[in-house]
C-alpha cells in the first residue's frame, strides 16, 4: 500500500466520520459516485397506495381501500445535483373492499370517478437532489393532484445519515434517515406540522384526546444500475381517549414503488433549470401550476348551513332531549359546521321564530364555537343589560368559561363591556365576571402567561376588589379563583392577616384551587397561623381549608405531630377536630408513606396512643371512594362535610379522574350555609365568628374547575322564614342546566400519500342539577336533597374523504349516570343528622361504525358493532358515626 493510498482512506474515514457515513460504497466506488436520475434515464415502476382503517385494537374487520398504478419516471433534464424529473401516473385503478372478494386481502377493483379523471404527466424539480416544487397540470382535480404529491413526496430523500427538516406531503416534518447495509436505508418522520390546516385540542391530561404516530420508509437502491430499486412507505395514527385508552380509532397508510423496467429517452437542452423548462413548455401545450409538496384538504361541499341543521336537527334539541345521545350528537354536528358558518347564517337560526324554545340550546353550542362571527351575532340578539334575559345570558357565559379553546378577542369585548356596561343587572354581572377570568385562565393553559388580555383581566378584577364594599367583594374573590393567577397569592395572604373572616375563607379556597406548586413556604406558614389561630380568631372553614392544604403537601413530622395533638387539646370546635381526623384517615388510607408516617407518631406517643384521643366527637366528615378503575385513569368520589350544630356549613360531593401524576376535578357540588345556630339547639361550646353573620343557604357548582354564580337558597331571615312557612324550598328546583364541551379535538393528518386523514372528537355533556330544602320548625327536623343528573357522550370519527371515495370509521361512547345526596336533620334534642349518596345503576354503550362508498355509485360498505356495560348502582358508606345515626333516626 503506497503513501497516497494511505492518504485517502484517512481522508474517506474522516469525511465519514464528519459527515455521517451513510451508505457503503459499492464495487464501483464510493456512495458519492451513484448519480440517481441520471439525465436521458427512464425507469417505470407499480405503485400500490393503501389505507385502511379501524378501530383503535384493530381487532376486527376494517375498511379502506388501495390505488394501483403504472408509474414511468422520467430525467429530461439534468446538471450535476439540479434535474427536471416527469412523471406519469398511468391508469390508476382503485380496489375497494368487499364482502364478496377473496381471502386474505378482501380488495376487489372497481370504478370510480379516479377512473375518468384529468391525468397528465407533472414536473418535479430537484435542487441539489431535493425536491423543490412540482409543477402539475392545470385543472386537474384535487384526488388526482394530491396522489400525484403523495407520489413525489417518495422521491424526497437523502443518502446521508442523520436528522434534517423536510417538507413533504406529510407536511413539515423531522426526518432520521439510518443505513440498514451497502444499497438500503430507512427515512423516519417524527414532529409533523401542518400550521395551515384546522387544529383544536383540549390541553387538559385528562379530557384531551391522544395522538400516537409513526411514519417509516424503506429504500432499496441498485449500486450498480444508479437506480431506485423500491420505496416501501408505512405510516399508523392511533387517536384515543386519554381517559380511556381502549376507546379510539386507527388509520394506516402505505406506499409500495418496485422497479418493473428500464430505458432512455431524450433530454431537453438548457444551461439552468429555468431554461430547460421554459423549453419544455413550449414543446407542450400543458399549462402547468406550481405546488408544494404538501397536500391539499378536500372538501365535497355536502355540509348543511348552520341554520339549515338547526331545522333538520330541531326535535334533538328540544329540552326533553337534554341528556340523551340523540343530543348530544346534534350538540356536536352543530359545533362542527358552526366552526366555518359565517355571522349573517347564525343570526339566521338565532331569528327564527321556530327556534324559539331552542335558544338556551343554541346559546350554548355558540359558546362552544368562539369563533368571532358567532360572537357577533350572539351580541346582536343578547342585551346583557336586560334581565329578562339572564337566563339566555348566563347560559352563553357559562359555555364561554367552560370551553377549551378561548378566544382572546372575546374575552377583551367581554371585558370591555362589563367595565363601561352599569346596567347590568348584578347576577349577570357576576356570571360575566367569573366568565372573563376562567376564559382568560384557559387561555394561558393555551399561551402561557405572556398573552397581554391575561394581565389586563388581572388587573381589573384586582382593582374592582380594592374599590368595591362589603359583599361586593365576594363575586371578584370568586372571579380570582377561576383565574387562578399565582400572582395574587401576596394580596390573598394579607386578605387573610387583615380581612373579614369571611373574606378570609375565600381567600383559601383561592389558594386551594392553585396547583401545588405554588404553595410556597409563605402559603404553608401562614396556613399553619391561621389552623392553630396563632395569630387572631379565624372562621372555622378557614381553618378547614388549611388543614386540608398542610395535609396536601409534603407535611413535616413535627407539622403533622401537633396537628395530631390537636385533637386531644381543649378546643370545642369538635366538628373542626372530627374533620380534620376524617382528613387524616383519608389520606392515609390513599398514601402508605403517610399512613406509616401516622403510625409512628401514635406509637411514640403516650398522649396520643389512646382511644379518646383518637375518637373526636363531631359529625364532620372527609371521605374518598372509587367508582372507576381502568388501565387509562381512575376516578374517585370525593365527598367533604364540614358541620356546625348539626348542620352543614360547608359541604362538597366531587367527582375526580386520575391519571398518572395528573388529577382532574369534574364537577364540584357544594352546599353552604350560615347564620342557622340560633334555629338549632346548641350545646354552647362552640363559640365561631360566623355566628356573625345573616341567616343563609345555597349551592355552588364548579364545572370543570370554573366556579359558577352561587344558587342562594335564601339570604336572611325573613326570606328564610318565608320559605318556610311557604314551603317553596321544599319543591325540587332546577339550578344549573346546561349542554357542555369535555373532549374537542379536530386534527387533520396529511398522509404520506397524499390524503388527509380527519381526526374528530368531541365529548358533549347534558347536565342538570336540582335541589330541595325541606324545614319544619314545629318537628325541629330538615330535609334536603340534591340530585346531580348528567347525559354523557363521546364521538369520535377518522375519515378519508376524497372525490372517489369516501372511507370512515366511527365510535361512539355514552353513559347516563346520576348521584344522589339526601340529608336529613333532626335537632329536636341532640342534633343527629344521616348523610345518603348513592349512584343508581346506569349502561355504558360503546358502538363502533365502519362505513366506506364510492361517490357517484351505488356500492356501500357499513359494519357495526355494539358493547353494552352494565355498571351497578352503589351506595357509599360514609363513616361508622353516621351509619350509626341513620340507623337511629329510620329505626
Amino acid at each position: 500500500m503506497n503513501p497516497n493510498s494511505i492518504l485517502y482512506i484517512f481522508l474517506s474515514w474522516l469525511l465519514s466520520m464528519c459527515y455521517g457515513f451513510v451508505l457503503l460504497s459499492s464495487a464501483a466506488g464510493q456512495i458519492s459516485d451513484l448519480n440517481l436520475f441520471e439525465a436521458g434515464s427512464s425507469s417505470t415502476y407499480k405503485l400500490q397506495s393503501e389505507v385502511l382503517i379501524n378501530e383503535k385494537d384493530n381487532s376486527s374487520k376494517n375498511v379502506g381501500f388501495y390505488v394501483v398504478a403504472e408509474v414511468t419516471v422520467n430525467s429530461i433534464w439534468g446538471k450535476g445535483k439540479d434535474k427536471i424529473l416527469q412523471i406519469e401516473l398511468t391508469q390508476p385503478l382503485l380496489h375497494i373492499k368487499s364482502r364478496k372478494a377473496p381471502s386474505p386481502d378482501g380488495f376487489v377493483p372497481h370504478k370510480s370517478n379516479l377512473d375518468k379523471m384529468q391525468n397528465k404527466p407533472f414536473l418535479v424539480i430537484l435542487k441539489n437532489n431535493k425536491v423543490d416544487r412540482l409543477l402539475m397540470p392545470k385543472n386537474e382535480p384535487l384526488s388526482m393532484v394530491n396522489l400525484k404529491k403523495g407520489l413525489a413526496s417518495l422521491l424526497q430523500f437523502q443518502i446521508y445519515e442523520g436528522e434534517t427538516k423536510e417538507i413533504d406531503s406529510s407536511g413539515e416534518c423531522l426526518a432520521q434517515y439510518t443505513a440498514n447495509s451497502d444499497d438500503m436505508f430507512t427515512k423516519t418522520k417524527s414532529n409533523c406540522v401542518s400550521i395551515d390546516l384546522p387544529y383544536t385540542y383540549n390541553p387538559d391530561d385528562i379530557l384531551k384526546t391522544m395522538v400516537q404516530s409513526s411514519r417509516i420508509s424503506e429504500y432499496h437502491l441498485d449500486l450498480h444500475k444508479n437506480v431506485i430499486k423500491s420505496i416501501k412507505s408505512k405510516e399508523s395514527h392511533k387517536m384515543f381517549l386519554s381517559v380511556k385508552e381502549d376507546i379510539g380509532n386507527f388509520v394506516e397508510a402505505d406506499q409500495h414503488l418496485i422497479l418493473i423496467r428500464e430505458g432512455q429517452i431524450s433530454t431537453i437542452e438548457g444551461q439552468n433549470i429555468e431554461e430547460a423548462l421554459e423549453k419544455l413548455i413550449s414543446l407542450h401545450s400543458i399549462v402547468y401550476t406550481q405546488e408544494s409538496l404538501m397536500s391539499d384538504r378536500e372538501t365535497d361541499g355536502e355540509d348543511a348551513t348552520f341554520s339549515d341543521l338547526v331545522n333538520e336537527l330541531r326535535d334533538n334539541l328540544k329540552s326533553e332531549a337534554i341528556g340523551t345521545l340523540k343530543s348530544a350528537r346534534s350538540f356536536i354536528k352543530l359545533i362542527n359546521i358552526g366552526r366555518t358558518s359565517n355571522k349573517k347564517d347564525i343570526q339566521k337560526a338565532l331569528a327564527s321564530k321556530k327556534n324559539k324554545d331552542l335558544l338556551l340550546q343554541l346559546y350554548d353550542i355558540l359558546g362552544f364555537i368562539q369563533s368571532q362571527d358567532s360572537h357577533e351575532a350572539v351580541m346582536k340578539n343578547l342585551i346583557f343589560d336586560d334581565e329578562k334575559m339572564l337566563d339566555f345570558s348566563e347560559r352563553y357565559l357559562w359555555a364561554l368559561s367552560i370551553c377549551s379553546k378561548p378566544n382572546p378577542d372575546i374575552i377583551m369585548d367581554l371585558l370591555k363591556r362589563f367595565q363601561k356596561n352599569n346596567n347590568i343587572p348584578e347576577k349577570i354581572k357576576e356570571t360575566m365576571i367569573l366568565s372573563i377570568a376562567s376564559m382568560a385562565y384557559r387561555l394561558s393553559q393555551l399561551h402561557g402567561n405572556k398573552v397581554k388580555v391575561l394581565k389586563d383581566v388581572e388587573e381589573a378584577i384586582i382593582n374592582n376588589l380594592d374599590y368595591a364594599k362589603g359583599e361586593e367583594k365576594y363575586q371578584f374573590f370568586r372571579a380570582l379563583k377561576n383565574l387562578k393567577s399565582p400572582n395574587t397569592i401576596p394580596k390573598l395572604l394579607d386578605v387573610i392577616e387583615k380581612g373579614t373572616p369571611k373574606e378570609g375563607v375565600l381567600s383559601w379556597k383561592i389558594i386551594k384551587s392553585l396547583p401545588k406548586e405554588y404553595w410556597g413556604e409563605n402559603v404553608l406558614k401562614t396556613a399553619k397561623k391561621t389552623f392553630f389561630q396563632l395569630n387572631k380568631r379565624h372562621d372555622s372553614s378557614s381553618r378547614t381549608i388549611a388543614a386540608e392544604l398542610m395535609l396536601e403537601t409534603n407535611i413535616t413530622e413535627q407539622n403533622l405531630k401537633g396537628m395530631l395533638h390537636y385533637l386531644g387539646s381543649n378546643d370545642t370546635a369538635f366538628e373542626i377536630k372530627q374533620y380534620v381526623y376524617q382528613n387524616i384517615r383519608m389520606k392515609a388510607d390513599e398514601c402508605p408513606i403517610f399512613k406509616r408516617m401516622v403510625l409512628n407518631i401514635i406509637k411514640s406517643d403516650r398522649f396520643l396512643n389512646n382511644y379518646s384521643t383518637l375518637a373526636p366527637r363531631g359529625m364532620s366528615t372527609a371521605l374518598s371512594r372509587n367508582f372507576l378503575s381502568s388501565d387509562s385513569s381512575n376516578g374517585s368520589l370525593v365527598s367533604l362535610q364540614e358541620l356546625k350544630s348539626g348542620i352543614v356549613k360547608r359541604g362538597s360531593v366531587n367527582i375526580v379522574m386520575e391519571k398518572n401524576d395528573a388529577i382532574k376535578e369534574i364537577f364540584s357540588l357544594g352546599l353552604f350555609s350560615g347564620g342557622l345556630s340560633s334555629f338549632m339547639s346548641s350545646n354552647g361550646n362552640e363559640n365561631e365568628l360566623e355566628d356573625e353573620e345573616s341567616a343563609n343557604a345555597g349551592m355552588e357548582l364548579s364545572v370543570l374547575g370554573t366556579q359558577l354564580r352561587p344558587f342562594l337558597f335564601f339570604s336572611g331571615q325573613g326570606e328564610l322564614m318565608g320559605h318556610v312557612w311557604s314551603g317553596t324550598a321544599s319543591e325540587k328546583t332546577p339550578a344549573y342546566q346546561a349542554n357542555t364541551l369535555l373532549q374537542d379535538h379536530l386534527e387533520y393528518i396529511r398522509l404520506g400519500n397524499g390524503l388527509i386523514a380527519e381526526l374528530n372528537v368531541k365529548g358533549a355533556l347534558s347536565f342538570d342539577l336540582s335541589g330541595s330544602v325541606k324545614i319544619s320548625i314545629f318537628y325541629s327536623t330538615a330535609e334536603s336533597l340534591v340530585e346531580k343528573a348528567a347525559g354523557i357522550a363521546v364521538i369520535g370519527t377518522t375519515k378519508i374523504d376524497t372525490s372517489f371515495v369516501k372511507s370512515q370509521v366511527e365510535f361512539s361512547a355514552s353513559i347516563e349516570p346520576k348521584l344522589i345526596l339526601n340529608s336529613d336533620l333532626d335537632f329536636s334534642g341532640k342534633p343527629t343528622a344521616c348523610m345518603r349518596l348513592t349512584q343508581p345503576d346506569s349502561l355504558l354503550t360503546h358502538n363502533i361504525f365502519k362505513i366506506e362508498r364510492i361517490p357517484g355509485s351505488k356500492h356501500k360498505l357499513r359494519i357495526a358493532k355494539y358493547k353494552k356495560t352494565n355498571i351497578p348502582g352503589v351506595t357509599y358508606s360514609l363513616n361508622r358515626k353516621n351509619n350509626e345515626m341513620c340507623s337511629a333516626m329510620f329505626k
